[in-house]
């Protein structure tokens, strides 16, 4: 009869299971939660902008001419996505973005960074990489960095790929 492994937490009862890829699982999901939670009251704090918020200026700044249609901002993402009207509402409303008809196509809108945006989104960066380096950096040296990149790769194609619930 074999032995069931104690579980790594102090938790008596742990109904994740205790598999490898459970334990992996559930470790993944709630550093990431506590990371977030972390990284979204600090660059608040500091900045006024929430995680969503700054992905979309980071979204923003990244692209050509600094703007985005809106159906490829929801596209790209990370938080949030079905929100995005209303944090892209928020941030014209602080004159951050500004929201235009797309020169291409009149029925499309585009999101389009502005000049206070980029000196906010600046500005947020540097906390933002900041925090980084100081939760993230002391955590894994370079091999375990390049090694958890490609588990995360793997890990997104496999959702990406997943079927939509109904």
């Amino acid at each position: 009869m074999g032995v069931t492994p104690e579980p790594t937490s102090s938790r008596e009862r742990d109904l994740t299971g205790f598999s490898p890829k459970a334990r992996a699982w559930r470790a993944f999901f709630e550093t990431s939660a506590l990371i977030s939670d972390r990284m979204e009251k600090r660059l608040h704090a500091v900045t006024g902008l929430k995680l969503a918020e700054y992905n979309i200026l980071l979204l923003l700044a990244e692209a050509d001419s600094h703007q985005l249609r809106m159906g490829q901002l929801a596209s790209q993402m990370v938080f949030s996505p079905s929100r995005l009207s209303y944090q892209v509402k928020s941030l014209a409303n602080r004159g951050l973005i500004e929201r235009c008809a797309d020169e291409n196509d009149k029925r499309g809108m585009t999101a389009r960074l502005t000049p206070s945006g980029e000196k906010v989104f600046s500005e947020a960066s540097r906390v933002h990489a900041q925090h980084i380096k100081q939760l993230f950096h002391p955590a894994v040296d370079d091999d375990q960095a390049q090694q958890l990149q490609i588990i995360c790769d793997q890990i997104y194609r496999t959702a990406e790929q997943a079927d939509e619930p109904c």
